[in-house]
């Protein structure tokens, strides 16, 4: 846990400590990918954060879940083949991972981490009004397309999301592709 509090530490915002978090669970587990998820009555599972998720990855964790809900919520893993959901100590939100034998996983140390990781992504959450946050996660968007030069694979990769999820997110903050020379 001393590790998890040094990464907290170089977290230049909480939900950048979460990420953290989870590329340091992510690379001590040797899995292939990793995710917050949290479920929600009308829409079902939803990706709160994640790290090496692609399509294939979400669709898998959707119909794991879609599988055997009532487990996760009474509060039992849910194992697959080389999938783990495991609930942690916040109502409604469950850490997945993907890529890794279940056998072999600290699932209470795991939910440990995933706890705090979780913790962290609520606070960047809690305070704000809907309008600031959506403007504070335009301009983060903005600056890191334009870091990487509108290179959507690699901000997507970045942001630990699907390039589908990108473009969606241009579309709902109205921003337009501006156009890159390149040398």
């Amino acid at each position: 846990m001393v590790e998890i509090a040094d990464l907290l530490l170089q977290g230049s915002s909480p939900r950048e400590a979460a990420r953290l978090i989870l590329n340091w669970l992510l690379e001590r587990h040797g899995a292939r990918s990793i995710g917050l998820w949290r479920t929600e009555a009308e829409k079902g599972l939803m990706l709160e954060l994640g790290t090496a998720i692609d399509q294939r990855t979400i669709d898998s964790a959707r119909a794991l879940w879609a599988s055997d809900p009532s487990a996760l919520e009474t509060g039992h893993c849910v194992l697959g083949d080389r999938e783990v959901f495991v609930p942690i100590r916040i109502a409604g939100v469950f850490v997945y991972v993907d890529g890794v034998d279940p056998r072999r996983l600290d699932l209470a140390a795991l939910a440990d981490a995933a706890t705090v990781a979780a913790k962290a992504l609520q606070r960047t959450t809690s305070p704000t009004t809907t309008a600031s946050l959506a403007s504070s996660r335009r301009e983060e968007l903005v600056a890191l397309l334009r870091f990487n030069e509108w290179n959507i694979a690699r901000v997507a990769r970045i942001k630990g999301v699907t390039r589908k999820t990108i473009y969606d997110w241009l579309a709902r903050y109205e921003i337009e592709r501006e156009k890159v020379i390149r040398s």
